[in-house]
């Protein structure tokens, strides 16, 4: 499966990404899909002519569509567990769901290579797919969210990467990953008026040193113990996060994105912030950062890529 997936699933974090999605403009009819398709099909490529020109970039992309055009083209067979995003409303929190078509992950060293690459593969989709958003995100001093914690520190690594982020046995999607990308937006002036310890409650861990607090001193509301949980299987449901912080001189937050062989692992994590304790309470980070977006997706591997150009 090493020469199958896309790498920059579980490559190793980067100090820029440009998070796009796109959508169709209008109806397509049926010469205008094929169109698309083939267009879909030749972005590895496109990548890898910039991989070898910018060779120290360390070049990535991750490419994703949705279930909705997955059937709009009638790409046949479909990924299992591709779906989409599941919004959830409660009388605390709500996570809206969004769900563009397609979905362009790009990271790398560099943020000019990023957008350069980003140039070329949107004339490429031009005028049959159009950005819905565009988002930079950026590696913050020493791999710290915007809240001033240091964001990802449960992530999977070494071999364990491939066994939470790609599927393994399936006949026509190993090497696949199933990826939710949310846009969160911090209120900074919120944040900044809790005292540290407040912080550090907020996330069970402590601020400066990165020490997750032991469970007999952590609040049931604390976002490590509500994503840290067990499926019906008593086993640890885990997922492989690519999230960058973002800012702007209209917000700040988070560009979260999660990859995962199984696709119901983000929809047990993300229930488990959501819901409501005996208290009336979800996962504390919720009090000061709101989800405004919600994206459901599959990255198939690099032969199916292939398969696709060859078929269209």
């Amino acid at each position: 499966m090493d020469d199958e997936y896309q790498q920059g699933i579980i490559g190793a974090p980067s100090k820029h990404a440009l998070f796009i999605t796109l959508n169709r403009d209008q109806l397509l009819n049926s010469r205008q899909k094929q169109t698309l398709l083939r267009h879909i099909a030749k972005l590895p490529s496109l990548l890898q002519e910039q991989q070898q020109v910018y060779p120290d970039a360390q070049l990535y992309l991750n490419i994703g569509l949705s279930s909705g055009l997955w059937d709009y083209l009638e790409i046949q067979p479909k990924p299992a567990g591709l779906r989409p995003f599941k919004a959830i409303t409660n009388k605390k929190v709500t996570m809206p769901a969004s769900d563009a078509d397609l979905l362009l992950h790009l990271r790398s060293n560099r943020h000019d290579v990023n957008y350069h690459l980003s140039q070329i593969l949107l004339s490429t989709l031009f005028p049959i797919l159009k950005i819905d958003e565009m988002v930079h995100g950026f590696s913050y001093l020493d791999s710290r969210d915007l809240t001033g914690f240091v964001d990802g520190t449960e992530n999977p690594e070494g071999e364990h990467r491939r066994e939470v982020a790609l599927i393994n046995k399936d006949k026509h999607f190993a090497g696949g990953s199933y990826v939710h990308i949310q846009k969160y937006q911090h209120n900074l002036a919120r944040w900044q008026q809790l005292s540290v310890e407040q912080q550090e409650c907020s996330y069970g861990r402590s601020k400066a040193a990165n020490i997750e607090f032991s469970s007999s001193n952590k609040s049931s509301s604390a976002h490590t113990a509500r994503s840290a949980i067990k499926n019906n299987q008593q086993q640890s449901v885990e997922i492989l996060r690519q999230s960058l912080p973002f800012a702007d001189q209209h917000s700040q937050g988070l560009m979260f994105a999660s990859y995962a062989a199984q696709a119901d692992s983000f929809d047990l994590i993300l229930a488990s912030m959501c819901a409501l304790d005996k208290h009336g309470d979800s996962d504390a980070i919720l009090n000061v950062s709101k989800a405004v977006s919600g994206h459901a997706f599959f990255t198939p591997s690099a032969s199916w890529f292939s398969a696709l150009m060859e078929s269209s």
